[in-house]
């Protein structure tokens, strides 16, 4: 019954981060008030938060926020969390133009700060919070194909309003690239057991996105994406294909 009663928790909180995000995009778009729209982008961790006091109050938090194995991870999931998303774009564009880049070094420093702010109010939602819990009334791959559809019906709503998608893009091959990226995500969660390197891992996936040729709105179309998603879905493709991870 306590599993079931915290499936039913969970459920609710993912719906509450849909309507949040809906409302704070349609809001700040209204009103021109930018704020309001990254209020929603970090309201996966607002809510979270609120949902663990109202269950548990000060345990609840610190079952949120604890983290008994810290800053330690293996270098192997480091080097993956940090590394793997700008190969795999860099081979991108490779295969789409012939020619090795670089990352614009200029531009990391700037976008720290904002990213690492964005990137934790969603993973402590959607991986910490969300994604633990599935996980303990059901197996890893139905627990992340939940968290990945909400997550993606999340983002939606920003790119009705033009903010947290890539622009110039059909809605659908973002989306196509977003669910083995979150089935990874996932899994480098149960992996590691540590949000901090999941956090890491997906601002690194940002950091990419901004400091790479690599966007259509940067380079006028969109097969370096597509090259991309299709990498990234021949990664995640044995986790899929995994019975275990199943039932």
């Amino acid at each position: 019954m306590q599993l079931l009663h915290t499936q039913k928790r969970t459920f609710i909180y993912l719906a509450s981060t849909l309507v949040v995000i809906t409302l704070a995009t349609q809001l700040g778009a209204r009103l021109n008030i930018i704020p309001v729209v990254l209020l929603g982008v970090i309201s996966p961790l607002l809510l979270a938060i609120g949902f663990s006091l109202h269950e548990k109050g000060s345990r609840g938090l610190k079952d949120l926020f604890g983290h008994p194995q810290g800053f330690r991870f293996s270098s192997l999931a480091l080097g993956l969390a940090l590394l793997l998303p700008f190969t795999l774009m860099i081979i991108s564009i490779v295969l789409d133009r012939g020619e090795w880049v670089l990352p614009d070094f200029s531009l990391m420093p700037g976008k720290l700060p904002l990213l690492l702010i964005l990137m934790t109010g969603e993973e402590y939602g959607w991986r910490r919070y969300a994604f633990a819990r599935l996980c303990k009334s059901t197996r890893f791959m139905p627990a992340a194909l939940i968290v990945t559809a909400v997550w993606l019906l999340w983002h939606y709503p920003g790119y009705l309003i033009g903010m947290g998608t890539p622009e110039q893009m059909p809605f659908w091959l973002f989306g196509l690239m977003l669910v083995p990226a979150s089935i990874l995500i996932c899994f480098l969660y149960r992996w590691t057991k540590n949000i901090y390197l999941v956090i890491l891992a997906h601002v690194s996936s940002n950091m990419a996105f901004n400091t790479l040729p690599f966007l259509p709105e940067v380079t006028g179309d969109s097969t370096a994406f597509t090259i991309y998603t299709g990498l990234v879905w021949l990664i995640a493709l044995p986790l899929i294909l995994n019975k275990k991870f199943w039932t």
